[in-house]
């Protein structure tokens, strides 16, 4: 099965990269980035049998970026796929901001709707996942998730910052996103009753426990103790907060 991964050297597409090479399933993957040529997605989108497209811009120094990237190229990669006639399955990953009204969201939701569009007039399956809050290993600091940069900041003998203890977040965990992505190979996912996916696994916790699950592997590690891992939030966030603890190291 050969899949075109778009925006494969972020977060997301570096994850999948790695679990669709562990896998015992012959995938010839098709890496699309900065950096890479509309001739290159031309040539990728005439044979490839699934596409995730990753491609997106989250904190832009110009605004007008969001439409560019997170709608126009999308538009563009369907276009394309519809110049070869390839009804290969599209994933598209937009966000639970897609109905909050700003920029970002809104930039999202047009594609949603491209999507939904594309897939009713050719007959190809249209897949979007909205996701919030997702981390694990490889994320960017100040940029995909507070985990992230929370992380980032002890590894680096930071400062970390909580302007509100008692916020509540929800986050996804890394796995479980990649696990539900993979699924869709094999149509093997259910959405919700609107057509969307969602990742149903959350952990959930506000800002201050957060701050004070990871300092405390900070200082137990620093001690030469195993912290105490006795939830499954607590065992993603360790093996998250290792992961920059190893980055630091290279």
């Amino acid at each position: 099965m050969k899949i075109l991964i778009t925006g494969s050297k972020g977060f997301l597409g570096k994850n999948l990269i790695a679990k669709l090479k562990e896998s015992k399933q012959a995938y010839e993957i098709y890496e699309f980035d900065i950096g890479s040529t509309y001739e290159e997605l031309n040539e990728y989108t005439k044979d490839c049998d699934f596409v995730y497209n990753f491609a997106a811009v989250h904190r832009p120094k110009c605004t007008s970026e969001f439409d560019k990237v997170n709608h126009v190229f999308f538009d563009d990669l369907l276009n394309l796929l519809k110049k070869h006639n390839n009804l290969c399955p599209v994933v598209y990953t937009s966000s639970i901001q897609a109905t909050n009204g700003s920029e970002y969201g809104n930039s999202k939701l047009a594609s949603e709707a491209d999507l939904k569009q594309y897939s009713e007039e050719t007959g190809a399956r249209g897949i979007v996942y909205r996701l919030s809050n997702v981390y694990g290993r490889w994320a960017t600091p100040n940029h995909h998730s507070v985990v992230a940069t929370f992380c980032n900041n002890l590894v680096h003998d930071l400062p970390i910052t909580v302007n509100d203890p008692n916020y509540m977040m929800n986050f996804h965990y890394i796995d479980d996103v990649i696990e539900s992505f993979l699924n869709q190979l094999s149509n093997n996912e259910k959405s919700d009753d609107d057509g969307i996916f969602r990742i149903k696994k959350i952990h959930s916790m506000t800002l201050k426990e957060l701050a004070d699950t990871l300092t405390y592997f900070k200082n137990q590690l620093t001690d030469g103790k195993a912290p105490v891992l006795d939830t499954e939030t607590k065992q993603t966030l360790f093996d998250t907060y290792y992961s920059y603890l190893q980055q630091r190291k290279v």
